[in-house]
């Protein structure tokens, strides 16, 4: 399961989404939005279908009388979202997963995602990439490691208030814990007078941590100054 994150400075895109895998294992992004009625589409192949179930008036597909209102109101808007999604269908190129009233559309063309505006102008909606948390590689020792996971910062300009942020962050998860550089590098960070030291992360810091859901919500916070991580094993003995 991945966290998802607010992105204001990446065309196109409104969230980021942190796991370990694409979507599906497969799409690296995600649209989504809401259609008041749009869940009455689920065994309707075409629009004449749909139509059918909208007209019916008796049998399991009859459309809940609360609910005829918003679909009525917003029949020409689902007839299109038929169509586009009948489109992708056989271009194989989507996937759409639909919760009720909401539509999640899952494909690796942002620009052919975009498309679905066409349905409607009208309606709102969000557009997710997927950060996947790349290994590295395995780091090796000789005694087993008393973590599995180890995360190295990147060397770049950090914001005023990273230091004190991070450490905050890391004080109060358990299953966070910085080398001891880092540590002595955040205790002394004092606000009124960091100097050239406080004005950039340094790769040579880096955080053990217990699990992938730890690593999510570490990348939520601070995803854009993580740098490599690595899998942390014991060496095999010689045979």
């Amino acid at each position: 399961m991945g966290l998802l994150k607010s992105v204001n400075n990446v065309p196109g895109i409104d969230f980021y989404d942190y796991r370990d895998d694409d979507y599906y294992n497969k799409y690296a992004y995600r649209a989504r939005f809401r259609l008041l009625g749009v869940r009455y589409t689920w065994y309707s192949n075409t629009v004449e279908e749909f139509m059918t179930r909208y007209n019916a008036t008796t049998g399991w597909k009859v459309i809940n009388k609360k609910d005829k209102p918003d679909v009525t109101k917003n029949i020409e808007t689902i007839k299109s979202f038929i169509e586009w999604r009948n489109l992708r269908r056989t271009e194989k190129s989507a996937t759409i997963r639909i919760e009720r009233d909401t539509v999640s559309i899952f494909c690796n063309d942002l620009s052919l995602l975009k498309t679905i505006e066409t349905i409607d102008p009208t309606l709102a909606y969000d557009y997710t990439e997927v950060q996947k948390s790349q290994f590295a590689g395995v780091k090796q020792f000789v005694n087993k490691p008393k973590y599995p996971y180890r995360i190295y910062l990147k060397s770049k300009v950090i914001p005023q208030n990273f230091c004190k942020d991070l450490k905050e962050l890391i004080s109060r998860t358990k299953s966070l814990h910085p080398s001891n550089a880092l540590r002595i590098w955040l205790r002394d960070y004092n606000n009124a007078s960091s100097g050239w030291r406080y004005r950039y992360s340094s790769s040579s810091h880096f955080i053990d941590y217990d699990s992938e859901s730890t690593l999510s919500y570490l990348a939520l916070m601070h995803g854009e100054h993580l740098g490599k991580r690595y899998k942390l094993e014991k060496r095999p003995e010689p045979v």
